[in-house]
C-alpha cells in the first residue's frame, strides 16, 4: 500500500535528496544539480505546501513525488490571466519499482492532485512547463511510458518546444561574429555585462518590450548572481537588446531580446554568442538553450550535439 502525504505534514528537505535521484534516474537527458532541485522547489515564490506531495511505502520510503503549483503571487501581472490554471512542475516515480506499481503510484498521486485542482476551481492543468523553475519545459518525446501515461489519462499535445545542447569545448567565438560586433560598435551600440543598480530598469525593459511577464523575473533573477548574468545592448543610452545566461542559476542560456525596431541587424547573434562565451570561460561543459522554436538563429551556434523535443500536455478538469 502506498500513502500521499503534503509537505505541510512532513516538512522535510532531506526528502527532497531522494526525489531529486529519481528525477535523474527517470529522466536522464534533464538531468539537475540536487541544490538547484530543492531551491526551485522550495524558494519559487509560488510554493505551496498543500500542492507538493510525496507518496510513501509501507516502510516509511518515498517512493513517488508531484510538485504542484499555481501562479499566487509571480509574476504579479498574470495572477488573474492564470486564475483557472495549474502546473504540475515535476511529477517523478521511483524508477526501481515494479511497472504495475511504478503507474499505481502515478495514478495516485496524479489523481489526488486533480482533486485538490478541481476543489479550488482550476480549469485546466499544465505538465511540466512552469516558468521560470522548471525542470523540463514540457514532457521529453524520449520518457515514452511517462508520455503514454499522460496521454491514457486525458492528457494532450497543446504545443512543442525544443533544447539545444552546446558541446562548449567545441564552441568558439567565430570570426563572422567578431566582425558583426566590431561593425556595430562602429554604428554606436555598445554591449556590456549588467550591473546590479540597474536591475529593476533592465527587467521592467524586458517585460515591457518582449510582453512577458516571465521574462522580466528571468532577468530580475540574473542580477542576483555575483556578477550579473546579463549582456544587455544600447544604443544612445537605451536599451536595445538583453541575453541571460547562467538562468536561474543553471547552466543555461535565455531569454533573450531584441527591440523589434533593432532586430536583423545581428544585436541578437552577439549577445548570444557573448552569453555563452561566458558560460564556457565559467568553465561550463555544457550548455542548454531552453524552450525554444527557433531554428536558424541557434543552429549557427558551434557546437549543437543534441536537440531534445517536448511536448507541452494539458487536460481539461
Amino acid at each position: 500500500m502506498f500513502k500521499v502525504a503534503l509537505y505541510r505534514d512532513v516538512r522535510d528537505e532531506k526528502l527532497l535528496d531522494y526525489v531529486c535521484r529519481f528525477h535523474n534516474k527517470a529522466f536522464p537527458f534533464d538531468n539537475v544539480d540536487c541544490g538547484i532541485f530543492k531551491s526551485f522547489i522550495v524558494d519559487d515564490a509560488n510554493f505551496d505546501e498543500e500542492l507538493t506531495l510525496f507518496i510513501f511505502d509501507d516502510f516509511g520510503n518515498v517512493r513517488g513525488f508531484l510538485a504542484g503549483v499555481e501562479i499566487a503571487k509571480e509574476p504579479s501581472e498574470v495572477v488573474e490571466k492564470y486564475r483557472d490554471v495549474i502546473w504540475i512542475k515535476e511529477l517523478v516515480v521511483d524508477p526501481d519499482l515494479s511497472s504495475d506499481e511504478w503507474r499505481g503510484v502515478l495514478d495516485k498521486l496524479l489523481l489526488e492532485f486533480e482533486l485538490m485542482s478541481k476543489g479550488r476551481g482550476k480549469k485546466y492543468v499544465v505538465l511540466y512547463a512552469y516558468a521560470p523553475y522548471y525542470f523540463m519545459p514540457g514532457i521529453n518525446t524520449l520518457y515514452e511510458n511517462y508520455l503514454e501515461f499522460f496521454e491514457s489519462r486525458g492528457y494532450s499535445k497543446k504545443e512543442e518546444t525544443v533544447n539545444y545542447e552546446v558541446n562548449l569545448a567545441q564552441f568558439v567565438y567565430l570570426k563572422r561574429v567578431r566582425k558583426l560586433e566590431s561593425k556595430l560598435v562602429s554604428e554606436g551600440v555598445k554591449f556590456r555585462r549588467g550591473v546590479e543598480n540597474e536591475a529593476e530598469r533592465v527587467s521592467h525593459w524586458v517585460g515591457k518590450t518582449f510582453d512577458s511577464p516571465f521574462w522580466r523575473l528571468e532577468s530580475l533573477y540574473a542580477f542576483r548572481n555575483k556578477p550579473p548574468s546579463i549582456w544587455i545592448a544600447e544604443q544612445e543610452n537605451e536599451l536595445i537588446g538583453f541575453s541571460v545566461y547562467l538562468r536561474m542559476g543553471k547552466n543555461e542560456f535565455g531569454p533573450i531580446g531584441v527591440d523589434p525596431s533593432k532586430r536583423r541587424l545581428g544585436v541578437g547573434t552577439v549577445l548570444l554568442f557573448k552569453a555563452l562565451n561566458d558560460l564556457k570561460e565559467m568553465g561550463f561543459r555544457h550548455a542548454v538553450i531552453p524552450w525554444t522554436s527557433h531554428l536558424f538563429f541557434y543552429a549557427q551556434v558551434p557546437g549543437i550535439e543534441r536537440v531534445k523535443h517536448y511536448y507541452i500536455m494539458t487536460k481539461m478538469l
